[in-house]
């Protein structure tokens, strides 16, 4: 297949209901916040996970995956003893068969031909793997890259919740003790990708890697369903794509709430608000560069622009553009 040719970017907006977007592992996992702003955020890091997960629960066959090029590079595997593997182990378990006599740069080439030829995660995201001492280190960068944080769009109130645990806190207790554990009521997050067409010349990303990442983006997010993430739900998916070289920039924060009914940290759902997308579609509209618009929309997001309230591809179309239906 082919690399992608243009440049695209990614506006992806999703509600979170009583649950935890991002935890901190370093602060008691409650969900990020700016301290400033109280937004709050969540990280690219995330984001991919989600992706990864949803490729690996759609073939869970490692040898398929390999086959059809759906392998997922950066995962949890474990060495024969048992132990979680490192960077260099799972750089072997690639190498063991294309390169058993190869060293030096040769070596690196034959790990970097088997990760893209087999990974999606690496050929949208890049990977960093090293071969060993006194050997060159396989380094891509990805095609696909997420803001460092994606923020909510207005403050959010983190709460404590205690629940009974299932088991006795210690050996002597004759009563369950008390689990805890840190949720937003209700956060609309406003995710922004970039697609570099530069960077997937070398990765190899292609229009068919970009529909999978969509997909995964739209039904992952849809499909978490832990303890701490259960309550997500996709509201919007844009996908603008661009000549090569020109992108509008800041989609994020061309958007923002209106309409509100109630307090920021008040909002519980779609119907205490409206998304005003007026100056993102005038930016779009404004753009000669600009050579296609694909969407996905919840029938809940209401969105604004100016005067009218309407559905995202409506209003796109009464802006002048041309939206397309995406099909996922």
């Amino acid at each position: 297949m082919q690399p992608i040719t243009n440049r695209y970017e990614i506006l992806f907006v999703y509600e979170a209901r009583d649950c935890n977007p991002n935890g901190d592992p370093l602060d008691e996992n409650r969900p990020r916040t700016d301290p400033e702003t109280g937004e709050a955020t969540v990280s690219d890091v995330r984001i991919k996970r989600t992706v990864r997960d949803y490729f690996l629960a759609q073939e869970p066959d490692v040898e398929r995956r390999l086959a059809a090029g759906r392998e997922v590079l950066i995962r949890d595997t474990l060495k024969a003893d048992g132990h979680l593997c490192e960077g260099k182990d799972r750089a072997e378990q690639f190498l063991k068969e294309v390169a058993r006599d190869k060293k030096g740069e040769a070596r690196r080439q034959a790990l970097e031909e088997a990760v893209l030829s087999g990974c999606i995660d690496a050929r949208l995201f890049g990977a960093t793997l090293p071969l060993g001492k006194n050997e060159p280190s396989l380094q891509l960068t990805g095609a696909t890259q997420f803001a460092a944080f994606n923020r909510s769009l207005h403050r959010v109130s983190p709460t404590l919740v205690q629940q009974t645990a299932a088991y006795a806190g210690n050996a002597k207790s004759n009563q369950k003790s008390f689990a805890e554990r840190w949720l937003l009521p209700y956060a609309l997050i406003a995710a922004y990708g970039v697609v570099n067409e530069a960077a997937a010349r070398r990765t190899r990303m292609s229009a068919t890697d970009l529909d999978a990442l969509l997909a995964a983006l739209w039904r992952g997010t849809a499909d978490l369903n832990t303890h701490s993430k259960l309550g997500h739900d996709p509201l919007l998916l844009v996908v603008a794509e661009y000549q090569p070289g020109y992108r509008l920039g800041a989609l994020p924060r061309r958007i923002a709430l209106a309409d509100q009914g109630r307090e920021d940290t008040a909002l519980r759902s779609t119907r205490d608000f409206t998304l005003d997308v007026g100056e993102l579609l005038q930016g779009w509209s404004a753009m000669s560069r600009l050579t296609g618009l694909r969407v996905m929309a919840d029938a809940r997001l209401r969105c604004r622009a100016g005067e009218q309230v309407d559905d995202f591809i409506a209003l796109a179309r009464a802006a002048g553009l041309e939206p397309q239906a995406l099909e996922l």
